[in-house]
């Protein structure tokens, strides 16, 4: 029984055993969980924490910028952008503005593109930005380098090309396409070729859109009336005197060779002129042949291409005689060799004549000129070495600035080097208003107008004031026609009857009428003292202002009887002026009268320069001369001008190397007779 007890306690003790370890087991994996767990809880909160922290972190960083950077960006965007609004709008002034564009814009997108990397990069660290913004600068450089090296051309805005020393036509032809007025002066030049232009007045690259007129000084080659020195060359050899020639411009030259045994062969022997010469002046050098016998055969060389003063030295210093031809040639020049016959390369001898053809420049067929403008006629002239005298005159049928005629019709075969004579129209001529008689007159008589004048009385205008024309202002005038022009006489006044006043009551009623009176005494059995005669019947109508005589008797007897006292009283006008000692032509006059006044004349009338050289308008000129004279003098003075081309190239609207009258200069002028200023045309 014990032993059984005793098995089954240990049994049992088996089984507490083994339930405890179980449980143990279990306790220590609950705990191992709890352990687990709050483990994992601990760890995720410290990383919570870290994140919140470095979250944190990054924002107070954003919010700590510096306050000075963001200053400096902020100025550098905005004196980008000004400068971008700039440079666009200063490119509407540039050639290349489509380049000063497209670089403006580079710029801008540049700096944006930095700002926008450096943000990025400094505070976010990304990169991307950085590398597009180098990509763009280095896009902007290759742009510029291709430009420059024009591998990349871009469009352009028209502009004035530098014409000095272009040939005029080119300039003509620029100002016409891009339809811009030009003017041109002709200058004579030793240094600029004929028809090249020598200066302009705007400056080469101006834009075209700023531009209305452009002005060109154009060569007109050497001025051969230009006056030289020349000095005794006698002892000169023959090319240094070719050269002197060549330099100097001396176009009229004639080198003779002779036989002279006792002076060195090519060296001048004698001169006809010596001193101040003009250069178109007919100069003649003779020089030594030398031996004559000594001569030998040349070989022809070849001369075409060479002038013809050239060519004949050649030949004369080697004892050949030559003979002239002329013919039209359109590739050599005028007053050069076209041919020799025999031809270069033969052997010529001494005394043997050969034959020089000589050209006569292109031969020039004259176009119908009629109605051409002065762009096409100037172009006409330059190309083909011509001359044009220029002049105008109004025409009713052709239009303002287009030929009327010329003085070469059309297919008339001229050389070059001819000058032709071209008339252009001013367009009709229209009538203008005048207030007076004597402007009426100046500009009637300068435009070869004919007229008829005819006076009337009238209240309301002054004396000499046109009352109205027969043809009507703002009208086109026929030159053909007679303008009949009406002119106030001022108001009327009727004379009244002054016989039986005395010299004082007459006084006090020409004062009262508003005329002039001149008083004369005269012997007479009538009551002394009185008015007598009158020079202007009673009843008649003169103008206000106009001049009575007016004769008073005395008992006084003259020492000669065929002589007539006459005295002078001052009137008292009602304008207070003195009255003129004149009698008036208007009226019936009864009596004797006062002898004519003679015509006066004015001394050390000086004629000014600014009269011709303010502009170059002939007719203008022609006026400014008139007034000014008469100005000077009185309206009785006649001043007329006529119109001629100058031989010694005085510009257009100055006075003619004829003129009797030249500026700067006094002359005197008399009443009544004309005077005629000669102006270059």
């Amino acid at each position: 029984m014990e032993n059984n007890n005793t098995y089954k306690t240990r049994t049992e003790r088996k089984q507490i055993e083994e339930n405890l370890k179980t449980k143990q087991i279990e306790t220590e994996k609950k705990l191992e969980e709890k352990r687990k767990e709050l483990k994992d809880i601990i760890f995720d909160d410290k990383k919570n924490v870290y994140k919140k922290e470095r979250k944190a972190e990054i924002k107070k960083n954003e919010n700590s910028k510096p306050f000075k950077t963001n200053i400096i960006l902020s100025l550098t965007y905005l004196i980008t952008i000004i400068a971008f609004i700039y440079l666009v709008i200063d490119s509407t002034n540039k050639i290349n503005q489509i380049y000063q564009i497209v670089n403006a814009s580079l710029l801008l997108i540049i700096v944006t593109g930095f700002l926008i990397s450096f943000k990025n990069s400094f505070f976010k660290n990304k990169t991307a930005p950085t590398v597009i913004t180098s990509l763009l600068v280095i896009s902007a450089t290759i742009f510029n380098g291709l430009y420059m090296t024009n591998i990349i051309k871009l469009p352009t805005q028209s502009y004035l090309p530098n014409f000095e020393s272009k040939n005029l036509t080119k300039a003509i032809n620029w100002t016409e396409k891009n339809d811009i007025k030009t003017n041109q002066d002709f200058e004579y030049s030793d240094t600029t070729k004929k028809y090249n232009i020598i200066s302009q007045s705007e400056k080469a690259e101006t834009l075209t859109k700023n531009i209305d007129t452009v002005d060109f000084v154009v060569s007109n080659g050497p001025d051969y009336n230009k006056e030289i020195i020349l000095a005794d060359m006698t002892g000169w050899n023959i090319d240094d005197v070719l050269k002197f020639i060549n330099e100097n411009f001396l176009n009229n030259v004639s080198i003779n060779f002779e036989e002279n045994l006792n002076i060195k062969k090519d060296t001048i022997i004698s001169q006809n002129k010596t001193g101040q010469i003009k250069r178109n002046e007919p100069i003649i050098f003779t020089v030594s042949l030398g031996d004559k016998a000594a001569l030998s055969p040349i070989k022809l060389k070849n001369l075409k291409n060479e002038s013809l003063l050239n060519a004949s030295v050649y030949l004369g210093r080697n004892g050949i005689l030559y003979q002239l031809k002329y013919e039209f040639s359109n590739q050599i020049e005028k007053g050069h060799v076209i041919s020799s016959s025999p031809k270069a390369g033969t052997t010529v001898k001494p005394d043997e004549l050969i034959i020089l053809t000589i050209s006569k420049g292109k031969e020039i067929k004259v176009p119908n000129l009629k109605n051409k403008n002065m762009s096409e006629i100037t172009k006409w002239m330059v190309e083909n070495n011509l001359q044009i005298n220029y002049s105008d005159r109004y025409d009713n049928n052709i239009k303002s600035g287009r030929v009327i005629e010329s003085n070469y019709k059309e297919g008339d075969i001229i050389e070059e080097g001819t000058t032709v004579d071209v008339v252009f129209s001013k367009g009709p001529l229209t009538m203008k208003k005048f207030d007076n008689i004597n402007d009426f007159k100046s500009w009637a008589d300068t435009n070869g107008i004919k007229y008829e004048i005819k006076e009337e009385f009238n209240e309301n205008l002054e004396k000499d004031k046109i009352i109205k024309t027969s043809i009507e202002e703002g009208k086109n005038i026929n030159l053909e026609d007679t303008i009949i022009v009406y002119v106030s006489k001022g108001t009327a006044v009727t004379i009244p009857n002054f016989n039986g006043m005395t010299k004082k009551e007459a006084q006090n009623e020409c004062d009262k009428l508003g005329i002039k009176c001149t008083f004369k005494e005269e012997y007479s059995t009538k009551s002394s003292g009185k008015v007598i005669n009158q020079s202007i019947a009673e009843g008649t109508q003169i103008s206000k202002g106009d001049t009575i005589v007016i004769t008073i008797s005395t008992n006084k007897k003259p020492n000669n009887s065929n002589k007539t006292s006459t005295s002078s009283s001052s009137s008292r006008p009602s304008n207070g002026s003195s009255s003129n000692n004149s009698s008036s032509s208007g009226g019936s006059t009864s009596g004797s009268t006062t002898p004519s006044t003679p015509p006066k004349t004015f001394n050390n009338i000086y004629v000014q320069s600014d009269w011709v050289n303010a502009e170059a308008n002939p007719t203008a000129n022609c006026n400014k001369i008139k007034a000014g004279i008469q100005g000077q003098t009185s309206n009785k003075v006649n001043i007329t001008c006529s119109y001629k081309a100058s031989a010694e190239g005085r510009g257009t609207g100055k006075l003619h190397e004829d003129s009797p009258y030249q500026v700067n200069k006094s002359y005197s002028f008399t009443e009544g007779k004309t005077y005629t200023f000669i102006i270059v045309s």
